[in-house]
């Protein structure tokens, strides 16, 4: 049965990892308006080949990171600093909107 685990666990990481690298590559080509995302795939993986072994160099460490660090730095400006100030634009261009279907042109 553990080995059955472990397989599912790999095959599932491996599968989480591509779809984000996915994401990336399409976002990244979407921004830059890259024709060929393609063109993009050996970048950004050796980007991210190196950062992932810059942060942590052992599992100790990339947990510690994880629990103390990526609270603060990634949860918080992605969860509630973007959201309001997206949601304060929106708010602010809505209003813009509403001010000038009053006024007559």
């Amino acid at each position: 049965m553990d080995v059955f685990f472990m397989i599912a666990l790999v095959i599932g990481g491996f599968v989480k990892i591509s779809v984000f690298f996915y994401a990336v590559i399409v976002g990244l080509s979407t921004l830059f308006k890259v024709k060929r995302p393609s063109a993009l795939t050996y970048s950004v993986g050796t980007v991210i080949l190196f950062f992932s072994l810059t942060i942590a160099s052992n599992f100790q460490e990339h947990l510690k990171e994880g629990l103390t660090i990526m609270p603060v730095l990634l949860f918080i400006p992605f969860h509630v600093v973007i959201p309001f100030t997206l949601l304060c634009i929106a708010l602010i261009k809505h209003r813009m909107k509403k001010t000038n279907a009053l006024q007559p042109s």
